[in-house]
């Protein structure tokens, strides 16, 4: 079970409180309505499922082919003004800003109390059903403020999560440090991909072993006091001073390139049982589809 807090007791503003209890709001409703045909991914499952301390500006899920586009878009407008109630978000208006054969994107804007103006994206993709090797039940327990019972939710194991960050940390479209931090708490709980990752073709994993470095050195402590920090909690920057950053940025680019080659070991110890004539090895694991926020 994953305990949440409450953003407000870890020195929030109410702005962020109220997004935060809109998305859990929202979580509970399409794990509900959609019997668990969407799978969290990103940001909102490092913080539902996994119990990250930071704060995610969007949500992001995978779908199932049985819950088709159409359906998901009928009911997921009608569910984003439910949580967004439940939340105190006054004036809610909910926008479709992609709507594609394997994306649906929702934007939810409004304001509170005050007039505070609060918004956050919903993404959810659905380029081929997940492999359910990778998938796992978890229980969420929202803060007692939220006044919502404790829910099940699905989403990705620690090694699929891992995998997932390690493409979007690696990424030549992003920069966002918080892939590294994500990473350095999987690492901290014994996440080890290797096995997900042999499933990726040896060339994506050379580029990645070679990469690694450099790519996680461009994500500075600078950038992440800009786009991370004000997502964690006080004693938590307090924290991730410069040189925890640096010593983060080493041990997670470590940890990348060890996973790469063993996962290429793998490759070679797999295909070279597979020639042989009495060969019986099980193949690579397929990897899960790309990354959330």
């Amino acid at each position: 079970m994953t305990n949440l807090y409450a953003p407000t007791d870890k020195g929030f503003d109410a702005r962020l409180e109220a997004i935060d209890r809109c998305q859990v709001g929202l979580l509970r409703e399409l794990a509900s309505q959609q019997g668990g045909r969407l799978i969290l991914k990103g940001g909102m499952a490092m913080r539902g499922a996994f119990g990250s301390m930071r704060l995610t500006k969007d949500i992001d899920f995978d779908r199932e082919q049985s819950l088709s586009r159409e359906a998901l878009k009928r009911g997921l407008r009608t569910q984003l003004i439910r949580a967004a109630a439940t939340a105190g978000i006054r004036t809610p208006k909910v926008e479709f800003t992609k709507d594609t054969p394997t994306t649906v994107r929702a934007r939810l804007a409004g304001t509170i109390a005050g007039g505070a103006e609060v918004r956050f994206d919903v993404e959810v993709s659905g380029r081929s059903s997940p492999q359910q090797t990778w998938v796992r039940t978890q229980i969420v327990n929202p803060p007692p403020r939220y006044g919502m019972a404790p829910f099940l939710v699905k989403t990705y194991t620690n090694e699929a999560l891992a995998a997932m960050k390690i493409a979007a940390a690696l990424s030549e479209q992003r920069n966002a440090p918080r892939d590294l931090y994500d990473l350095r708490d999987l690492i901290r709980a014994g996440a080890n991909p290797t096995d997900l990752l042999a499933g990726q073709d040896a060339d994506l994993l050379e580029d990645y072993a070679h990469r690694a470095p450099a790519k996680l050195e461009m994500l500075s402590y600078a950038l992440a006091q800009q786009e991370l920090l004000p997502y964690l909690p006080l004693e938590e920057r307090t924290l991730l001073t410069e040189h925890a950053w640096i010593e983060a940025t080493l041990m997670v680019a470590d940890h990348i390139v060890r996973w790469c080659r063993d996962a290429l070991a793998l490759q070679r110890r797999h295909a070279a049982a597979v020639a042989r004539p009495d060969g019986d090895a099980a193949g690579p694991a397929s990897t899960p589809q790309r990354p959330g926020a």
